[in-house]
């Protein structure tokens, strides 16, 4: 066996499944932020920001409170999907970097890359433990 492949043994048998009820860190700033997300974007809907209808803020925002459920619920899909999200904002933040004509560009591109990456590093450890069988 590789050493890598042996490294990667160990860790998958310390894996614990999740206990009944039990919500780690990951999962819990996952649920926050996608909460918080539909919630800006409630409030953003019903002010008239952007140039978007309405109706794309108010669907983005059900969008997010269902992943906020999804994920409150340990729905492993739920998570993929906001773990999908997440990496695509990353990027399209670091991508914006090297376009940022301004201070407030650059600090809005940082936090999002500080805020979002933590959480996405937290949701890996989740997901491998919703997928470990119960014992």
């Amino acid at each position: 066996m590789s050493r890598g492949a042996q490294r990667d043994a160990e860790t998958r048998a310390e894996l614990t499944p999740l206990a009944p009820g039990e919500r780690p860190l990951g999962l819990r700033l996952g649920a926050a932020l996608a909460l918080l997300i539909a919630v800006a974007n409630l409030i953003g809907a019903a002010a008239g920001v952007g140039d978007a209808s309405p109706a794309v803020g108010l669907g983005f925002a059900a969008v997010m409170l269902a992943a906020a459920a999804g994920m409150w619920a340990r729905n492993y899909m739920a998570v993929l999907a906001f773990q999908a999200l997440l990496a695509v904002g990353i990027i399209y933040a670091a991508l914006s970097l090297l376009l940022a004509s301004s201070l407030l560009g650059l600090l809005l591109g940082i936090a999002v890359i500080a805020i979002c990456s933590p959480i996405f590093w937290l949701l890996v450890r989740v997901m491998a433990r919703l997928q470990v069988p119960p014992e």
